[in-house]
């Protein structure tokens, strides 16, 4: 009986320690996608058919799937994703976020933060907690970027694309 006491002691225990660190979790509010990538720290040009092209931000070893948030992120990286801002969502707040705080300069700023949850909530569609001011996968895969030439040059001034596989 004693043996049996001491089994439920320890699961119980234990239950309380997972269900603590859960709600620590849920507290902290840390985005999903922030948790389990790098930050992006280069471009990279992906190919999107017809001999068009997108550049995106990009880590040098892990590829496309990275992330960026307040202070993070090389300067090629954040000022590609302010490009496709000001390029693909001309008119809209996340624009006027991007404009009103000092432009493309690539710095992952308060600006840009304001900027990416305006993208997710009013142009992305994203609700809830996916709505965090974090640039990652989901924010890549759903956003419209500049069509490039094979060189990086704009093929089309203001001609952006989804495509599938970035």
């Amino acid at each position: 009986m004693r043996a049996i006491s001491r089994k439920l002691q320890v699961l119980l225990t234990t239950g309380a320690m997972t269900a603590a660190s859960l709600s620590l979790a849920v507290a902290t509010g840390a985005p999903a996608q922030a948790a389990t990538y790098s930050a992006c720290n280069t471009t990279k040009l992906v190919y999107t058919g017809n001999y068009e092209y997108v550049r995106v931000p990009s880590h040098s070893s892990k590829g496309i799937s990275c992330n960026l948030k307040l202070g993070t992120g090389s300067k090629s990286a954040v000022k590609a994703l302010q490009d496709a801002i000001m390029t693909c969502y001309s008119g809209t707040a996340a624009y006027d976020a991007i404009r009103n705080s000092g432009g493309v300069d690539g710095v992952y700023g308060a600006g840009t933060v304001k900027a990416v949850k305006l993208l997710q909530k009013n142009q992305l569609g994203f609700t809830g907690s996916a709505v965090d001011g974090v640039y990652g996968p989901n924010t890549r895969k759903a956003m419209y970027w500049q069509l490039l030439g094979k060189g990086g040059i704009p093929l089309y001034p203001w001609m952006c694309k989804n495509p599938t596989q970035v």
